[in-house]
């Protein structure tokens, strides 16, 4: 694994060192021990998946509150995404800064996004299937989001939406919840 900082930010672009022969490829997709040797503060408790059906549709932006704020590691394995982070930390010197990048199940790259950040993406294909291990449990008491479109982050879209849940489409402005946000973003 090739560990890659994301715009200065302690999220990481993780290249998977792939072995393919005719029968087809093989990657490690965890070690704990290369995760330490690249100064990568990461444990996972668990792990989802989720199949999106449509091209297009987006789901996010997810993070979970403190005190269990949750890093995650996210990778596509069936199809393709834009995957979209944004830093929400307060105080952190890349706070409010969204960050983009494509992940495939053919280019072996997974992305490591740290507590504190929100999470979405867009699928780029039909029947896209995306994994990602977590560093906490999940508390619906703290479970939180922003809308795709939260006129604060200004996140560019590469396609035009075309599905996606109610409570994503109807997360309240970040402006009033995160002050400390909009002071960083104007």
């Amino acid at each position: 694994m090739n560990f890659t900082s994301l715009g200065g930010t302690d999220a990481r672009l993780i290249d998977l060192k792939v072995h393919a022969d005719n029968r087809g490829s093989f990657a490690r997709v965890w070690c704990q021990a290369l995760f330490d040797d690249a100064a990568v503060a990461f444990r996972p408790v668990q792990g989802n998946t989720s199949l999106t059906k449509t091209r297009g549709a987006v789901r996010g932006m997810h993070f979970q509150r403190a005190p269990h704020a949750d890093a995650k590691v996210v990778r596509c394995s069936y199809g393709r995404i834009h995957d979209v982070i944004v830093d929400l930390r307060e105080g952190s010197k890349t706070l409010g800064e969204v960050y983009h990048v494509e992940l495939g199940a053919d280019d072996g790259k997974m992305l490591f996004i740290p507590a504190g950040f929100a999470h979405g993406f867009q699928t780029l294909s039909e029947d896209t299937i995306v994994e990602y291990l977590m560093g906490d449990a999940y508390y619906p008491e703290l479970y939180d989001g922003a809308r795709y479109d939260d006129p604060l982050l200004s996140i560019k879209w590469p396609e035009p939406v075309t599905e996606m849940s109610d409570k994503d489409r109807t997360w309240p402005d970040l402006q009033a919840r995160m002050p400390w946000l909009e002071r960083s973003v104007a």
